[in-house]
């Protein structure tokens, strides 16, 4: 790629070096037409003969060609700006664009805003005169809807320059018109035509001598510093990125219905209709699944994501007096997603309730960590982007120790075992969920989350630290049935339906 810009940048330098020379006061194209009065504007059939006098050009067909490029890419427009081609006759009369919009010297940008910008100064003006092509109208309502939050300050740009283009003289103002106009054909054509500055060359196109150049004392000493600090940069293998992918995989295949069919009992969401999977693992049920309590014992970034699992995790908490380290914990994740205009109010509430020496419900967090959120409570009035992560060190901190603490200890607790005994023998039976799935009952209140968030990358561990009892328990497979109740009369007349048998065989 960098060798064709190279190849582009050449190409462009060439075609500026030969308008130049059409352009000369001594040797250019005016003098060779030898017309007394002055002139702007000049003929194909002019162009193309100065072209093979100048090269030594044997056929006619190359001046053509090379004119042709000089039109198709910006440098040379026609009057009636209709037709890009070259006529080697005198039918049609072209001027010089101007250097301000050289393709490779080029100062104006060619960005959606620009030309939305142009759309609208035009749209702005005499519409007998300047109005907007009916493709240029339907680019200018899109680049309306796009750029709708920016629609002031494109029609304050457009004023301004209009107000400009009053100020010139009526000659001034018809050639300006028709060079910013064939300078917006060539980069925004119509419909059908070829655009030939897809690209179009850039600065960074440059080649990396020439860029190396521009390079001043103290970019390069930003650079080496740059470079010095991704040496220290800790960089995971691939081969070790690979084995915690496949760990995870394997881990979490049996509960995973895309990967695995028979994963989820009793229904996969997949392959049928059946809602009682949502229904048993809805977040409000009163004994959870089996499956989902193997997910807590994965990682506790599972147990205290799960609503249920969290208002688990509390209620075991509560018994050694330390919930106040989930509910602070809670409290900052809904703080993070709360309204602006309440942030301030948020933020004094939880110090207030959670750090402040003396508080009802203090934490237990280092001084070193304090003073990080003091800090940041500090420069957050400086930058409201900062403000939501005011707690975060604290948050961190309380994570790893509910996680390298309570979460072990609950997992061994009798709660959690008798729990799972307890979703072992939940009779999930096909009686309960023809008529009406399995009832929901209140579950104790607990700090809940607005959204699902991640402390950090080492709270997503896939790796059970978790020994003893906390292995999983396979679970047994059943088979249920979706039939419908309203349907259930026209089942019973005909009995070809291999699941009403086993259906009426299990009631």
């Amino acid at each position: 790629m960098e060798i064709i810009h190279r190849n582009k940048l050449q190409v462009f330098s060439k075609m500026e070096t030969i308008i130049k020379e059409l352009q000369s006061e001594k040797f250019g194209l005016f003098q060779a037409m030898k017309v007394r009065r002055p002139v702007t504007a000049f003929t194909g059939y002019d162009l193309v003969q100065w072209l093979r006098k100048r090269f030594d050009m044997e056929e006619q067909r190359e001046a053509i060609h090379l004119s042709q490029l000089l039109c198709q890419y910006g440098y040379i427009y026609p009057l009636d700006l209709k037709s890009y081609s070259i006529k080697e006759d005198r039918s049609v009369e072209y001027r010089f664009q101007k250097p301000f919009y050289w393709p490779f010297s080029s100062q104006v940008s060619t960005d959606s805003i620009e030309y939305a910008i142009y759309l609208q100064k035009r749209s702005m003006r005499n519409k007998q005169k300047h109005g907007l092509e009916p493709y240029e109208q339907e680019a200018f309502d899109k680049l309306l809807k796009v750029y709708c939050d920016k629609k002031e300050f494109i029609e304050k740009q457009a004023t301004e320059q209009v107000d400009e283009i009053k100020k010139k003289k009526r000659n001034e103002k018809i050639i300006f018109d028709q060079q910013e106009r064939a300078f917006w054909r060539i980069h925004r054509p119509p419909p059908g035509c070829v655009k030939n500055l897809e690209e179009g060359p850039k600065k960074n196109f440059l080649p990396q001598q020439i860029i190396a150049r521009k390079k001043t004392k103290e970019a390069l000493r930003k650079e080496i510093a740059f470079l010095k600090k991704s040496f220290g940069r800790p960089r995971m293998k691939f081969s070790m990125v690979f084995e915690s992918y496949k760990l995870r995989w394997e881990q979490y295949k049996e509960f995973d219905p895309f990967m695995d069919a028979s994963a989820t009992q009793p229904s996969n969401p997949w392959m049928s209709d059946e809602t009682m999977l949502w229904e048993i693992n809805s977040p409000d049920v009163h004994i959870p699944t089996d499956s989902r309590m193997k997910k807590w014992a994965i990682s506790f970034y599972e147990l205290i994501n799960d609503p249920r699992g969290q208002c688990e995790f509390d209620e075991y908490l509560q018994k050694e007096y330390s919930h106040e380290n989930l509910h602070f914990w809670c409290a900052v994740e809904n703080y993070k997603c709360c309204p602006r205009s309440r942030q301030k109010e948020e933020m004094n509430s939880i110090y207030k309730m959670y750090l402040e020496k003396g508080s009802r419900s203090e934490v237990n967090v280092d001084s070193k960590t304090l003073d990080q959120v003091h800090q940041n409570m500090r420069s957050s009035s400086e930058s409201n982007a900062k403000a939501r992560y005011v707690f975060e060190p604290a948050q961190e901190h309380i994570y790893v120790l509910m996680k390298k603490d309570s979460y072990p200890r609950y997992l061994r607790s009798d709660q959690f075992k008798d729990l799972m005994e307890k979703a072992k023998q939940q009779p999930l039976t096909k009686r309960r969920f023809f008529f009406g799935g399995p009832k929901k009952r209140p579950s104790t209140p607990s700090p809940k989350i607005n959204r699902r968030h991640g402390s950090s990358s080492s709270d997503r561990d896939v790796s059970s630290d978790i020994s003893g009892e906390s292995s999983p328990v396979h679970v047994a497979h059943h088979s249920f049935s979706t039939g419908n109740l309203q349907d259930l009369d026209s089942h019973k007349s005909s009995r070809t339906n291999s699941r009403f048998y086993v259906v009426m065989e299990n009631l």
